[in-house]
């Protein structure tokens, strides 16, 4: 039953009394009876009766104010709002852990951020450790264990991996030219001979090898010599062991001074072969036998990279006898494996099968007539200038004397000699000649050496801008491994003797502290870049406390301290303000009718 359907209990004497002294207060000619009557009647004091009116008033007025309220009571929506707020909050911090507790916690970000923020909360009433750890489903001992002892060296830095270089953008170019097709040659018709760096026992090898190219399906080296140094004699050796019985062939090689050399000449003059010297910087013209080469130092290199590693451990092993004896063996081992895998030999028989002997032979000859270009075109300018010129002396002896430099200085001393060939005071025009060659060659190598110069400084430079960029790549991949060294930079500056940093710590770490503040902040926000500053700066105080003292420790975290106040929250940046101004500028002058024209006016 509702209350106002309840029998209402009797009012007392004083009760009734109070009524009427409220009602008095109000309107007094309501009243019949007089007051202090009817309270003396009762054995009620007037004053006390005065004083019992004027504190019932008030409860009165409260009372009826609630009485006469229609509708439902209004709540608290402040603290209906607030409840709220903290059940949702309970609710995703109990996901949260249920997260982070399945989930491995990686000691180089995770533990900083657990342990700054636990700096930062400890004062907090009511928190305590156990509570903290719960919520974060992180064992009470880690956290101990992380605030007690320094971190080692591979958690505090850890194994950076260097994310790896870009791939280089594949240059254009158009389709190669088939210069060494197993059907543009034949057999014992060309040999190619070079010299390439080794190493084996921590001793420097020169692996000089002789390569038929033509028949390089049967063998991928014919002929090969290890020794320490690269001479002559060497060169000589390894082009009359492969050319054995091979009159008439045609020698590819460079112009190092062991395959120009005198020695060299006169013993493929005895055999009866062709000297063929490249172009300087051609490097395909004996492309067949740099990428025997390769394929041998690719296959040989890990073998020879251990014997290098036992003799860094035993010193008494490196010995240049047993060196070449260990290399020797690895390299003719290795040439005996690929020759059994007879793939080139497949590919040779494929590409000469459909092919006539005779078209085979003229392909043959056309590839040494390209392989000797460069020289019938010095042989050839060489005649000329002796025919127009008329030097003395026979043609044959000046073209045989100056036919081994290259063609382009052959040119420059023939523009030369051109402008001074009208003078009288030349006594003999072909030393002239001679010596303009000789200057031009000199020149031509200086070039040479400048453009190579250029050229490894390019490369050193491409591989510092590589190496900083693979720093900073790191850097980014690991900002509390890159916080860790800049408090390092600024802790070797400190000075024991007078109690400071050196210059105050301004210096490399205080550049490093900042770049590193802000790949924090912008990679994990305000609060969370604080709380990582804050838990890397923990673990390095605990490593180098022994080394910085209290004051040291002091003087790094002031210069942390300043770089973390530059910081501002993202809610705190000031927007940017809005422009009201139109794009298009108004005219604010009424506007001008046009006068009448002529033809109208009167």
């Amino acid at each position: 039953m509702a209350d106002s359907h309840t029998f209402a209990q009797k009012p007392s004497s004083l009760l009734v009394l109070v009524a009427l002294g409220i009602v008095a207060r109000v309107h007094r000619d309501w009243i019949a009876v007089d007051l202090s009557q009817a309270a003396e009647t009762d054995g009620v004091s007037p004053q006390r009766l005065s004083r019992l009116v004027t504190r019932a008033i008030t409860l009165f007025d409260t009372a009826l104010v609630l009485l006469t309220r229609r509708g439902r009571p209004p709540a608290d929506q402040a603290a209906q709002q607030l409840q709220t707020e903290l059940s949702l909050c309970q609710a995703l911090l109990e996901v949260a852990g249920e997260i982070l507790g399945r989930l491995p916690l990686r000691r180089r970000l995770v533990g900083a951020l657990v342990v700054g923020a636990w700096l930062r909360l400890k004062e907090t009433p009511g928190m305590t450790q156990q509570r903290f750890c719960q919520a974060l489903s992180v064992r009470p001992r880690t956290l101990r264990s992380w605030l007690s002892h320094p971190p080692r060296q591979n958690e505090r830095q850890g194994p950076i991996l260097r994310p790896p270089p870009p791939p280089p953008t594949p240059r254009k170019r158009g389709p190669r030219r088939p210069r060494f097709g197993f059907d543009l040659l034949l057999p014992d018709t060309q040999i190619a001979a070079d010299t390439t760096g080794l190493s084996a026992f921590g001793i420097s090898l020169k692996l000089v090898a002789a390569q038929d190219v033509g028949g390089r399906d049967q063998d991928l080296l014919d002929s090969v010599i290890i020794d320490d140094h690269e001479s002559a004699d060497l060169v000589a050796s390894v082009l009359t062991d492969a050319l054995t019985g091979a009159q008439g062939a045609q020698v590819i090689v460079d112009q190092g001074t062991p395959y120009m050399a005198q020695r060299t000449i006169d013993a493929l003059e005895e055999i009866g072969v062709e000297h063929a010297p490249q172009p300087e910087g051609d490097p395909q013209a004996k492309g067949t036998i740099e990428r025997a080469f390769e394929t041998v130092k690719t296959l040989a290199g890990p073998l020879l990279r251990i014997t290098d590693g036992i003799a860094q451990s035993l010193p008494l092993l490196r010995d240049t006898a047993l060196a070449q004896a260990a290399a020797r063996l690895v390299v003719i081992s290795i040439l005996r494996a690929y020759q059994f895998g007879a793939r080139a030999a497949t590919r040779a028989i494929e590409a000469r099968g459909a092919v006539d002997p005779d078209e085979l032979a003229r392909r043959a000859a056309d590839h040494r007539d390209q392989a000797r270009a460069t020289e019938i075109s010095a042989r050839l300018l060489l005649g000329h200038v002796h025919d127009i010129y008329d030097l003395p002396g026979a043609a044959k002896t000046f073209v045989d004397s100056l036919r081994r430099y290259p063609l382009e200085v052959l040119h420059r001393a023939e523009r030369a000699f051109r402008t001074q060939v009208h003078r009288d005071d030349i006594r003999d025009r072909k030393s002239y000649f001679a010596a303009l060659v000789r200057r031009f060659h000199d020149d031509y190598r200086q070039e040479l050496r400048r453009i190579e110069r250029e050229t490894e400084q390019h490369r050193h430079l491409q591989a510092q801008r590589s190496e900083i960029d693979q720093r900073e790549a790191a850097r980014r991949a690991s900002p509390t491994a890159f916080l860790c060294e800049a408090l390092e930079a600024i802790a070797v500056m400190w000075q024991p003797d007078k109690g400071c940093l050196l210059f105050g710590g301004v210096g490399l770490g205080t550049g490093l502290l900042s770049r590193a503040i802000r790949i924090l902040d912008a990679s994990l926000g305000y609060r969370a870049a604080v709380d990582v500053a804050r838990g890397v700066f923990d673990a390095f105080c605990l490593d180098w406390r022994d080394r910085l003292g209290p004051d040291g420790l002091l003087a790094v975290e002031q210069h942390l301290s300043a770089t973390l106040s530059q910081l501002q929250p993202r809610s705190e940046v000031a927007p940017c303000e809005h422009v009201n101004a139109s794009a298009i500028l108004g005219n604010d002058r009424p506007k001008q009718r046009p006068p009448p024209s002529v033809a109208l006016r009167n």
